[in-house]
């Protein structure tokens, strides 16, 4: 036989069998570093109550625990005077198998193939699900280049509370993560929640998640910002109670989004909220979005915030305005001389009398130093650019400015013994002439469609439709 080949077979197997130690101990000091992250948030307590490693697998048991008397404590409120739970422990059990080539559970090549799972016996008090079953199931590997891939599992569960004053079922909930180049990709899903009680119930039917983010989850549980990008879908909802409102809600979403700029050291986050229908026992309305940026945040600032929002929860109520006031004179100016942005990139809302949409855009600017008091609203208009356009069908218009009028009638002394009728019919016969009136000072402009109207700040002076209105709070 070749000793080349024998030489490289045993250098091969050599490596397969020493590299399991090495992966084993990389395994070992993520696990405990992140367990050390999670508990040094003040809201949690984690520890690792035993660690087993063998050659080619690992065992880890793990508490996790939700600080409630401590956080009471800081806020000098007396637990035992306080109507709480025992503090909520849950035993989390993880198995690894050490790769490049992994056994024990299924034979396959990765750096580490794992499972985890919470029994959640503790819960048990509030909710039931299936026996020898774990309230959390995860199981996944880590690709030989660091890519992850995993399913979890949230049982059927089922609650009954307050002597059944109070009924909860939820159908379960199953996701699935992989690697896509760099990135993870996750998709989830629950088919049904249902929450009833005396006078009301609410139902959600067919909840997805769709998420891709660049990052880790090192980089989660320290509070730091990374590339993502998810959706939340929800199919429908509804909600009646005993007075007779029943709403329902069709394709409600909610969309969210943060890119990095690694040279500059800043993010740009979305959030978008969007409803395709909703139907209500006072007014039914569609096509309703709102989507909101918000641009150039110094990921420094973020950061400290978070640790500042995270020391807080341990601060007295009282010390708190000094801690914010300290927080913001040692990091504000840092984020503000990026020239932050708020913009509301979508507005829309459509109801059976016609439609509205509508933009705006908002950054300060050239700001160098804080001003003597945050209060100064004339510094802050000065450092403002602005400029928003919104328009709308001519209904429309007509009547969200005649419930305007009929509120303003109604608490006006000398209309309050009008009936509804009476003064619904006053309001409208105002109406057309309030609206004329705002298109001859040049507050609305009126189009084929309906109407109009655009606002810009800049320099500290402000224009409707193009004419110059007075800010006497910015002078």
């Amino acid at each position: 036989m070749n000793k080349a080949f024998i030489v490289g077979a045993g250098v091969t197997l050599a490596g397969l069998l020493i590299a399991p130690t090495f992966v084993g101990n990389s395994v070992e000091s993520q696990t405990r570093a992140a367990i050390e992250k999670i508990d040094d948030h003040p809201l949690y307590s984690a520890s690792v109550l035993s660690y087993d490693k063998g050659w080619f697998s690992s065992t880890a048991t793990i508490e996790l625990s939700l600080e409630i008397d401590t956080l009471l404590a800081a806020q000098q409120i007396d637990p035992a005077e306080q109507d709480t739970p025992d503090k909520p422990v849950v035993i989390a059990k993880v198995n690894a198998f050490h790769g490049p080539v992994y056994f024990g559970d299924g034979v396959g090549i990765a750096k580490v193939k794992y499972n985890a799972s919470v029994d959640g016996n503790m819960l048990r008090e509030y909710v039931t699900w299936q026996e020898n079953q774990p309230f959390y199931y995860n199981e996944g590997k880590v690709g030989l280049f660091n890519g992850l891939s995993y399913t979890d599992t949230i049982p059927a569960l089922k609650a009954l509370e307050n002597d059944g004053d109070i009924e909860f079922v939820f159908s379960g909930f199953n996701g699935e993560a992989s690697d896509e180049g760099g990135a993870t990709r996750y998709i989830g899903s629950s088919k049904s929640v249902e929450i009833s009680g005396a006078g009301f119930s609410l139902g959600m039917l067919n909840t997805t998640v769709d998420m891709t983010y660049h990052g880790d989850f090192m980089a989660a549980i320290s509070g730091k910002l990374f590339e993502s990008d998810a959706a939340l879908t929800a199919e429908q909802i509804e909600f009646s109670d005993s007075t007779d409102t029943n709403v329902i809600i069709d394709t409600l979403r909610m969309i969210t989004s943060t890119d990095i700029d690694e040279q500059a050291n800043t993010a740009d986050i979305y959030l978008e909220y969007a409803v395709d229908d909703i139907k209500g026992a006072a007014q039914e309305a569609s096509d309703i979005a709102i989507g909101i940026a918000v641009n150039n945040l110094d990921i420094d600032f973020i950061e400290a915030y978070q640790e500042f929002s995270n020391a807080s929860l341990m601060v007295p109520s009282e010390d708190l305005p000094e801690k914010l006031q300290v927080f913001i004179k040692d990091n504000l100016l840092q984020q503000l001389q990026t020239e932050p942005e708020i913009n509301i990139k979508k507005l829309a809302m459509t109801l059976p009398e016609g439609s509205i949409k509508g933009t705006a855009n908002s950054k300060l600017t050239g700001i160098t130093s804080l001003p003597d008091t945050m209060e100064d609203v004339a510094y802050w208009v000065s450092h403002l650019l602005m400029d928003a356009q919104i328009s709308a069908d001519k209904a429309f218009v007509e009547s969200m400015a005649s419930g305007y009028m009929v509120a303003e009638l109604a608490a006006n002394p000398q209309t309050q013994g009008m009936t509804a009728d009476e003064l619904k019919s006053a309001a409208e016969q105002q109406v057309p002439m309030v609206l004329d009136s705002f298109v001859q000072q040049g507050l609305l402009k009126e189009t084929e469609q309906g109407f109009e109207t655009s606002f810009a700040l800049k320099d500290g002076t402000a224009t409707i439709n193009g004419t110059e209105v007075p800010l006497p709070f910015a002078q």
